[in-house]
């Protein structure tokens, strides 16, 4: 199963060059233009990865980060990615709860950005992986009620 993530971003060439990004990883992408948006989606959708920028009208990226930290233990699982012309430093000092996982200063080039994406879809697909060794494990250890638990 692909990887699924959420890119939100008001500026439509930054979130069309993080999509392409993402669509050359296979990886199927759900838009949003604002926070608001962003946050209907991730009631419904499940998603492997958020990508979100921080100043945007309505509702901002970290509203965002905090909705879906405290949505549920799934949503505490989620990698974040925040875009943003502010300093990290400046925005973790604000903000001490709910900080994203990773966070890429605006403006970036595409090819920095593709970097960080690379480094995040690797460790999601090995983490997927891993799920799918266990879960291939477990259904081929199973016992049966015919099989006999006995060594004779």
């Amino acid at each position: 199963m692909p990887l699924r993530a959420l890119v939100c971003d008001d500026d439509t060439p930054i979130r069309k060059m993080v999509c392409d990004i993402l669509l050359k990883n296979a990886v199927e992408v759900v838009e949003a233009q604002n926070g608001k948006e962003a946050l209907a989606i991730l009631m419904k959708e499940k998603l492997d990865l958020v990508i979100v920028d921080f100043l945007m009208p309505q509702v901002d990226g970290l509203q965002v980060i905090r909705n879906l930290r405290l949505s549920s233990q799934y949503g505490k699982q989620i990698p974040v990615v925040l875009m943003s012309a502010i300093s990290r430093h400046q925005i973790e000092n604000e903000q001490k709860e709910f900080i994203p996982d990773y966070y890429i200063n605006k403006p970036f080039k595409p090819k920095k950005m593709a970097k960080l994406l690379a480094r995040i879809l690797t460790k999601l697909k090995a983490k997927e992986k891993t799920r799918d060794d266990i879960a291939r494990d477990n259904s081929t250890s199973r016992v049966t009620p015919n099989d006999s638990l006995d060594n004779d």
